[in-house]
């Protein structure tokens, strides 16, 4: 064992009112930023619980403070609605001091339950799984529908603006550092031809003819853990980046991910395209947990969502092509041009399905 590392992980506990020592440790490896360790307390020789504890990117997290109280309000606010038949929403321990996180060595720590018996999925075909997912994220939706956006933090300003974030592809167009303009004039024509549409949602937002809620804002599958046997939603987790948003954001980019036929990145763009009975599942899924809770203009742009996040995050990609690749991580040669030109082809497949994909979402709503 890493002497360092269980040192750590004592001076956290010391900071909680937990049961028992630590007995032992595991890293979890599948997660992208933050360091997440499954640790066994021993209460007696007959009786040990596991927890997590997590330390807090503040590389990436700029204001971890913030982002904590956004999640320690959502949490505040859902908790008397919560019942042992229904999805949780991750809750972190306030330690000794009333705080949910903790300070070791000028890193943030944070400290949950472990949900036993469960799983999360990074690649799935069962609809069943499909489904628990869009009801997961739609009964988030649904919980937090009144809870006042004025009680958190926006914590990554203009983290899905579409027009700001098109407006900053084009100026980097503009600039063509590298000169690479030139070898992708067809994708720069795409979102050149799509600016107008993809600038609709952030403009009813500014009309007053959509309204900010809180969205989850990275909300994949893999970030909702299921019962291992059921396959019914237990709790959504991952919430570093819950603010306030649009709900079409949130619907948008998890049926980008879950209804892709083949992965973000995907090379061979025969492969890539919406599977339509996937968006359905996701679909039938989210409208049912959050009905009464969205406006009928929610409703009529849900898919929309989907389409312009598609749109936005091409961008991003494309842009990161032209600057030179400096903020997605690349595993090869042109991945971010590849990832760009996959979420291109993803959002006109949806275009062309677009009429299907909106009967789908009034069919339940």
């Amino acid at each position: 064992m890493d002497i360092r590392t269980i040192q750590t992980l004592k001076e956290v506990s010391d900071q909680y009112i937990l049961p028992g020592s630590l007995k032992a440790f595991t890293q979890c490896v599948n997660g992208h930023v933050n360091d997440t360790y499954r640790v066994l307390l021993r209460i007696d020789n007959h009786t040990e619980k596991e927890y997590i504890f997590q330390r807090i990117n503040d590389y990436v997290f700029k204001e971890p403070i913030k982002v904590m109280r956004n999640i320690k309000e959502i949490s505040v606010h859902t908790r008397p609605k919560i019942t042992k038949d229904t999805c949780d929403i991750i809750t972190f321990f306030n330690n000794k001091a009333g705080n949910n996180y903790t300070i070791v060595d000028g890193d943030y720590w944070r400290v949950c339950y472990f949900v036993k018996n469960s799983i999360a999925f990074d690649f799935v075909e069962d609809s069943k799984i499909l489904y628990s997912a869009g009801y997961a994220f739609g009964r988030f939706q649904e919980l937090l529908s009144d809870l006042p956006m004025n009680r958190l933090f926006v914590t990554i300003p203009d983290f899905h603006n579409t027009k700001k974030r098109l407006d900053a592809f084009f100026e980097m167009v503009s600039l063509d550092p590298l000169g690479r303009a030139k070898d992708v004039k067809e994708e720069i024509k795409f979102f050149e031809e799509q600016r107008e549409l993809a600038s609709t949602l952030v403009d009813l937002l500014d009309k007053g003819e959509l309204p900010l809620r809180v969205t989850h804002n990275d909300t994949k599958y893999n970030n909702i853990l299921m019962d291992q046997d059921s396959l019914e939603p237990l709790c959504v987790i991952d919430l570093d980046t819950v603010m306030p948003g649009l709900a079409t954001y949130d619907f948008g980019d998890a049926i980008r991910f879950a209804a892709n036929t083949a992965v973000e990145d995907e090379p061979d763009l025969s492969k890539v395209g919406l599977n339509i009975e996937h968006y359905e599942e996701f679909t039938r899924g989210f409208m049912t947990a959050c009905q009464g809770s969205l406006t009928q203009k929610e409703v009529d742009t849900m898919a929309l969502g989907a389409v312009i996040i598609t749109i936005e995050l091409a961008s991003r990609f494309l842009l990161d092509h032209l600057n030179g690749d400096k903020y997605f991580r690349l595993h090869r040669p042109n991945h971010n041009l590849d990832r760009a030109r996959c979420q291109i082809k993803l959002a006109k497949d949806m275009l062309e399905q677009y009429d299907t994909m909106c009967e789908i979402v009034n069919k339940y709503a």
